[in-house]
């Protein structure tokens, strides 16, 4: 190796280094994420073998208020794999995994830094590792499946077992995570053998399996009509296909530009390499090649379908315009974080053994993410939800309730965060409420019952978020009030108490 090579090595093993400090920079400075306090709370409730949101359902009936009577169970879902974690380890939870992946990539290309730096620095990943969110793990389960994937092609005999083991473990996981059926996964698992099977036992079938174009005319088509035939077979989100289908597709627009522009290419630092990759693709041959471009023009299809729905979905169900559910939930995009393995092992390829010179382009393309890295390390971010639960939850007593007061979109997300600070172990027959501003829950704290709503009698305590203008009902009095983080969108909440 040059001398030149040896200094572009340290500059990119210095950038992975950094980058896991940011990540356990993320640990330290930040509160666990709205998804996440719903996944302990599943948790908590876990112990009587109901994995239960016991304050009602997140997308309640009524979508101005909340409904503790409409007990919401996740069956499957992130929670499955926090609940492995003692305690104490908790918090690494998203780190491990994230460990884990680095490594892989390292093997992948002979212990060049380079491309494990790009997963090392990810915002997303940095952000995800301190709010506990599952990406680390989903593009884990996803990595697991592509080498298993990629031994499949290659081995025969008792040789395919373990990887065939491997694949089969690793779908499952991935499905588990994301709350999804196991018949879900059987079918990708048939799926992928299918394609394998096909590939290796019949040469009519390698004119598309080893051809990029040719498969895509494949792959393309069945991920489309196997989300439109979901929009008729399913409920939730996934309606919105049908029911909305211009808003539909410019949100699909949008959410491939989010996901696979956003989240990936300028949040991995790979659109430098994309015009090369793009040129070496169509030139393979090879079932591998084509493969790893298949599953990941079908994931990112897949992934931007599913992020459409929600964001039409939601928009409709909390009467927003769709642009500002778009901006609201854009995050969102992060979920094609998953393809980043074989993103970059089809990268690498393209690359080749060349060093990768930190030249204009690369140093372009960092100077765009470290900024948004250092601010999802070393920021972190709080939730205002902590200080106003601590105000209360040594004055209120075991089976009292309280209300929230907020016009938030998420407010059910934002009225689980309560629940670690207020009621941890579920001990305490606490209950929260969550009203809309304009929902008229003054009358029900004078003792009204509405359909679809819960009882507010036993209401002791009353939070009312950042900026929200109501008029207290008599009876109650100040305790506590603060001033939200700025991230959190600035303003000042106000805890009210009975007197």
């Amino acid at each position: 190796m040059s001398e030149e090579e040896t200094k572009h090595h340290r500059v990119w093993w210095g950038l992975l280094v950094f980058g896991l400090l940011l990540h356990l920079s993320s640990i330290a400075s930040s509160d666990y994420g709205l998804d996440t306090h719903l996944h302990l709370a599943a948790i908590e409730s876990n112990e009587d073998g109901t994995p239960n949101l016991e304050w009602g359902d997140v997308r309640p009936e009524d979508p101005s208020a909340s409904n503790p009577d409409d007990v919401q169970m996740l069956e499957r879902g992130w929670w499955q794999i926090l609940e492995l974690y003692p305690s104490w380890l908790l918090p690494f939870a998203a780190f491990l995994p994230m460990l884990v992946l680095i490594g892989l990539v390292l093997g992948a290309t002979k212990g060049k830094p380079h491309l494990a730096a790009f997963i090392s620095l990810h915002p997303s990943f940095i952000f995800a590792t301190g709010r506990l969110y599952p990406e680390s793990t989903v593009a884990l389960a996803v990595a697991g499946i592509i080498l298993a994937s990629l031994y499949i092609f290659k081995l025969r005999g008792r040789k395919l077992i373990q990887w065939l083991l491997l694949a089969v473990a690793s779908i499952h996981l991935l499905v588990l995570v994301k709350g999804l059926s196991a018949m879900v996964g059987w079918i990708l698992v048939g799926l992928l053998l299918a394609w394998v099977a096909l590939d290796r036992l019949v040469p009519q079938f390698r004119t598309y399996s080893r051809n990029p174009m040719m498969a895509l005319s494949v792959s393309i088509p069945l991920v489309l009509v196997a989300m439109i035939a979901a929009s008729f077979t399913t409920g939730g989100s996934l309606t919105s296909i049908r029911t909305h289908p211009v808003q539909w597709t410019f949100s699909l627009v949008v959410a491939f530009l989010d996901g696979f522009g956003l989240y990936l290419l300028v949040g991995m630092c790979c659109w430098p390499f994309l015009s090369e990759g793009v040129a070496q693709v169509k030139q393979s041959n090879d079932n591998m090649s084509v493969f790893l471009l298949v599953f990941i023009a079908s994931g990112t299809l897949l992934m931007s379908m599913w992020i459409a729905s929600l964001w039409v979905y939601e928009a409709d169900r909390w009467n927003l315009p769709l642009w500002e559910n778009m901006i609201l939930m854009g995050n969102n995009g992060r979920y094609l974080t998953a393809l980043v393995f074989p993103l970059l092992l089809l990268l690498n390829r393209s690359i080749g053994d060349k060093p990768l010179v930190v030249g204009k382009p690369i140093m372009l393309a960092l100077l765009l993410v470290l900024p948004l890295s250092m601010l999802a390390g070393m920021h972190g971010q709080t939730m205002w939800t902590d200080d106003a639960a601590e105000s209360f939850s040594e004055e209120i007593a075991n089976g009292e309730d309280f209300l929230y007061i907020d016009d938030e979109a998420l407010a059910m997300h934002w009225l689980y965060t309560f629940r670690l600070e207020i009621d941890a172990e579920g001990d305490r027959d606490i209950t929260g409420h969550w009203r809309a501003p304009d929902s008229n829950w003054e009358v029900e704290l004078e003792g009204l019952n509405m359909e679809n709503r819960g009882d507010l009698s036993n209401v002791a305590y009353l939070v009312i978020a950042p900026d929200i203008d109501v008029e207290v009902p008599s009876g109650y009095e100040k305790m506590a009030s603060g001033t939200a983080p700025f991230l959190n969108g600035g303003g000042e909440w106000k805890v009210y108490r009975a007197v």
